[in-house]
């Protein structure tokens, strides 16, 4: 079974520097309630073929997963696959540049189930992810934005 969930949120900030901020992986683990750490395991710059290894927490349990980049195109979007861990999953971020230097982040997890999530029938574990991506990107665009804020009044 496969579920696919997006979700989306428009950020008063520009498409490259909202990209810049969530390319660098390792600041997933402020904004995203999944994600415990997360490192980049490849030498050089984020690109194609780029691996992370990654610790998440999805009700209750610790998940190992291994991801490479598979799709980059800074400011614009990145896409990453599990290559290793419990769960196949793909993660697609769209960086859509609006009006006024906004932008509209989409986020798309596709996650290849196997008779459930963790025990999770699939609708379950669809609503319970749906609910946390939403979250993230919450999140997100509150740090983003409060940084920001706290930038120029400086």
């Amino acid at each position: 079974m496969e579920l696919k969930v997006a979700q989306s949120v428009v950020i008063n900030l520009p498409a490259e520097e909202i990209f810049a901020y969530v390319a660098e992986f390792e600041n997933a683990i402020d904004w995203s309630g999944f994600v415990i750490n997360i490192r980049k395991t490849s030498p050089g710059t984020m690109q194609v073929g780029a691996t992370l290894r990654a610790t998440s927490r999805f009700l209750g349990r610790w998940l190992e997963s291994t991801y490479e980049v598979v799709e980059c195109e800074p400011g614009h979007h990145i896409t990453f696959k599990s290559i290793s861990g419990v769960v196949p999953w793909v993660f697609y971020y769209l960086f859509e540049a609006l009006e006024e230097g906004r932008t509209r982040v989409l986020q798309e997890a596709v996650i290849h189930l196997k008779g459930g999530l963790l025990g999770l029938p699939g609708p379950a574990a669809a609503s319970t992810i749906s609910r946390q991506l939403d979250h993230d990107l919450l999140t997100l665009k509150d740090i983003l934005e409060a940084r920001a804020s706290i930038q120029q009044g400086s």
